[in-house]
């Protein structure tokens, strides 16, 4: 190094800045008076670029987001980063927020350069949610995980999202377990605790300095359910199985009755936080339910009744990919006549094609079109909700020829053609008239009035397309009026999910918690068609269906359970301290 180099060298070191520590002082004065290498000059300024950054105090990220976070969930980001630095488990009840406290945490790392690169997993259902809450949100950019791996994108640093059953999979798991992640976070992450299974192997194969678990029960049956997911962010913390199972597994399986519960507390509480309704104001409004009952016209009922029994009649020895298309025809024809016709024709029964053709209108349109004109004449927009295009195209056609201005929102519009129908409704129009397609990662807080002209079978797309309205920012009530066609297996769908479970009832989330319970591959949409098409008559159907109403009240109280076994283990008495 040259004289020049050095003096220059010198006299940077020279400017030293104002209020440093002594111990920095001290520091930069032997090393001014010294010749100094270009490689130790650079590690001075990084260290003093280190002790100008704030600590975790003070929260970086909060002036570039798009919300106001609640309180509770400031401070449950900062014990994360200051006492759990960055490995921890969120254990808040449903519907308190994890994945805004996830999203904290992962913006004030990346602000201080400490996640450039980072791996969502949640489950499939839940990817485009995610990618809706950081984007918007938290404006971190996103690129979802398939396959082979994901695309290629300009944006800088994006969040990996991936599903845990396409992570799960070659060739994409190899890809994300071969390198070293700096962030991964895993939503509801109690599916990763058994190591055996394919995705608890998976979550053991991955690599990160900070880890993130979302679930609100990480208990649930066993007490070895809590050891496990506390081992994955905290290895040794809770000692060896065996240790583990000698200090605290107490006498028969109740996991809310461990051995020596205030030390497991103590222990837990080092890397857990978990908050309870009842101690923070989070307050959403109310549900206001209602099903309306629809007579419907002689013509239609005879349609209905025509093609539920020619299904009854063929699903007997149908193949799957038959019963699948059966399945379809009877969604479609609980829908709209307008619906249904096409398909009818498709499978082959040209008679009852005819017949759904000869159908103008319906007995549901009727009726919504009365719900509208009331709710717009007092200043109320009204989001309306039809799982089938054809029945939307003629909703909107009816509605074009009555005079109400309505906005419409589908799968097949483009990116921009979706923001446009959002910002109409928002800004213009009194109605939107939409598909699943806004079940799923649009928040319409503006709006508090929604009609479902039908049904799908699936209670969680149910849940999502109430979600749009009845979540954080909604001022008023939420209104939800539901026609049902009498005598429709729609029907008796809503009154399984009203009287077993109170569907209307549940807080966000509540309801995956217990659809998850009734059996790990449960699928209520395919209970339900199976009950339909194999009983001998609607006698039998009805009585199929208490049964899996049963096996729904069951699950309900289990999952009560868990979370009461869940508060006993980390709740304690003290609820906030999991926060400080």
């Amino acid at each position: 190094m040259s004289t020049a180099d050095t003096l220059t060298t010198a006299d940077s070191l020279a400017q030293r800045p104002e209020g440093l520590p002594d111990a920095f002082t001290e520091l930069l004065g032997r090393l001014s008076a010294s010749a100094v290498d270009p490689v130790t000059s650079a590690l001075v300024d990084a260290a003093v670029e280190v002790w100008r950054r704030p600590g975790f105090d003070s929260f970086l990220s909060l002036p570039q987001l798009s919300f106001v976070p609640f309180g509770y969930q400031v401070q449950t980001a900062q014990t994360v980063l200051r006492r759990m630095r960055g490995r921890a488990i969120l254990a808040d009840e449903v519907g308190l927020g994890k994945t805004i406290e996830a999203g904290l945490v992962l913006s004030e790392l990346r602000m201080r350069g400490l996640a450039d690169r980072t791996l969502v997993l949640t489950p499939a259902g839940l990817v485009e949610q995610w990618r809706e809450e950081l984007e918007r949100k938290f404006g971190l950019p996103t690129v979802i995980a398939r396959g082979q791996g994901w695309e290629e994108t300009d944006a800088e640093r994006p969040v990996v999202l991936a599903s845990i059953a396409a992570a799960r999979r070659e060739p994409l798991k190899s890809l994300l377990t071969g390198g070293q992640w700096d962030v991964v976070v895993a939503d509801e992450a109690h599916r990763l605790r058994n190591p055996r299974s394919a995705s608890g192997k998976l979550a053991r194969a991955l690599h990160a300095r900070y880890l993130l678990l979302l679930t609100a029960t990480p208990v649930e049956n066993r007490l070895q359910d809590l050891y496990e997911l506390v081992s994955l962010v905290a290895p040794g913390l809770l000692g060896t199985p065996a240790q583990f199972r000698q200090r605290h597994a107490g006498a028969g399986t109740d996991p809310s009755a461990p051995r020596n519960l205030d030390q497991l507390r103590a222990r837990t509480r080092e890397v857990m936080v978990r908050h309870r309704r009842s101690e923070v104001e989070v307050l959403l409004p109310q549900r206001l339910a209602e099903t309306v009952l629809v007579a419907p016209s002689q013509e239609e009922a005879e349609l209905y009744a025509g093609v539920a029994a020619r299904i009854r009649a063929e699903a007997k020895d149908a193949s799957s990919a038959r019963l699948l298309t059966l399945r379809g025809l009877t969604r479609l024809a609980g829908s709209s006549p307008q619906a249904v016709a096409p398909a009818l024709a498709k499978a082959g029964w040209p008679d009852l094609a005819a017949l759904a053709r000869g159908i103008e209108g319906s007995t549901k349109a009727e009726l919504l079109l009365e719900r509208l004109r009331r709710h717009n004449g007092q200043g109320e927009k009204v989001l309306v909700f039809t799982a089938f295009r054809q029945t939307l195209d003629a909703l909107a056609a009816r509605l074009e020829r009555e005079g109400v201005p309505a906005a419409v929102y589908h799968g097949s519009l483009s990116r921009r053609g979706k923001e446009a129908a959002v910002a109409a409704f928002r800004d213009q129009a009194p109605v939107l008239l939409s598909t699943e397609s806004a079940g799923e990662g649009r928040n319409l807080q503006f709006c508090h009035v929604m009609a479902n002209v039908d049904l799908p079978w699936n209670p969680m797309q149910i849940e999502q397309r109430l979600g749009r309205l009845h979540r954080v920012g909604q001022e008023h009530d939420v209104v939800l009026t539901n026609l049902v066609a009498q005598g429709t297996i729609e029907q008796r769908i809503l009154h399984v999910l009203e009287s077993k479970i109170n569907l209307f009832e549940l807080v966000v989330g509540e309801l995956d918690m217990i659809l998850g319970r009734v059996d790990e591959d449960f699928d209520f949409e395919a209970s339900v068609f199976d009950a339909f098409a194999t009983a001998g008559d609607d006698a039998e159907f009805a009585e199929r269906l208490e049964r899996l109403g049963e096996r729904l009240v069951s699950a309900r109280t289990d999952y009560l359970d868990s979370r009461g076994a869940v508060d006993a283990l980390v709740g304690g008495d003290d609820g906030q301290e999991a926060g400080r």
